[in-house]
């Protein structure tokens, strides 16, 4: 009976997640719609797909806009996934949870709920590119001069792809890093992905503020050796390139560096070019 039960209970899952996939189709292939009006109705089907649908809220950020659904805040229980056109992150599509549930291996989502959420960020990114390309043959047939500056700014590709994509991995490896354990006061970001100005081929350069012993120190090093050969191959997978040493620059800086504002620790005050904080305590 139990055996019954988890086959039956799965089938239920899989009932809402292609339910929810046939609505957003179904929102996506009508080419008539804003980007505010499809934002504006995936906000409120997107929940329909996930497990725990009735604490389960959503937020569209796009051009500097964003779409929540009624009850949206942000939360420590959250997935999200990138809307890509031409190469370029233009937004992203963020599912929550608004309380804490019971965990399934260890996972407050399951597998088939980052897949989910995935299809639906690539649909979307599809209809985005659809719509900026059908905009971009109307303009081409207008004049220079009666197009708008909003139109105009519809053929201008974004250049942020890669700096987004290294700062959102940075904020999510500062996250996850366990201060206490690892010796760590503070994680700073320098450099191009903090300035904006990252290319594919950019390292990610982490400034951090360390005061443990020689024991945590090699811990540290070893964490974020792991995160730069990893990411290494992400950003080889993404852009072609590959940096064999890794993508992350660490900087280590000791409490009398920060105090004599010395090595890379100037930064963390310094007035033309301030490191960006992480994560601190």
């Amino acid at each position: 009976m139990q055996e019954i039960n988890k086959v039956l209970s799965r089938f239920v899952e899989r009932s809402k997640e292609l339910n929810c996939i046939y609505r957003v189709e179904e929102l996506i292939h009508r080419q008539e719609l804003s980007t505010d009006e499809l934002f504006s109705e995936l906000v409120k089907v997107i929940p329909s797909g996930w497990q725990h649908s009735t604490v389960c809220e959503v937020k569209i950020t796009y051009d500097d806009r964003e779409y929540t659904s009624d009850d949206y805040r942000d939360t420590d229980w959250k997935q999200e996934a990138d809307l890509v056109v031409d190469n370029n992150v233009v937004g992203t599509i963020k599912v929550v949870y608004i309380q804490p549930i019971e965990k399934e291996s260890n996972e407050q989502f399951m597998p088939d709920e980052y897949k989910l959420l995935n299809h639906i960020a690539q649909q979307v990114s599809n209809w985005l590119l659809i719509k900026r390309v059908k905009k971009s043959l109307d303009i081409i047939e207008k004049k220079e001069a009666e197009a708008s500056a909003e139109e105009q700014k519809e053929l201008v590709p974004a250049t942020d792809e890669h700096w987004k994509w290294r700062f959102r991995i940075a904020q999510k490896i500062a996250d996850k890093t366990d201060m206490d354990k690892f010796g760590v006061h503070g994680i700073y970001l320098i450099g191009s992905s903090k300035n904006a100005t990252a290319g594919p081929a950019s390292d990610i350069d982490f400034l951090v503020h360390f005061d443990g012993d020689p024991v945590k120190e090699e811990l540290l090093k070893c964490w974020f050796e792991g995160w730069s050969h990893c990411l290494a191959e992400m950003n080889f997978q993404k852009t072609g390139y590959m940096v064999k040493e890794g993508l992350i620059d660490l900087h280590l800086v000791t409490d009398g560096d920060v105090e004599n504002k010395t090595s890379y620790a100037v930064l963390i005050d310094s007035v033309n070019d301030r490191a960006r904080p992480l994560k601190t305590r």
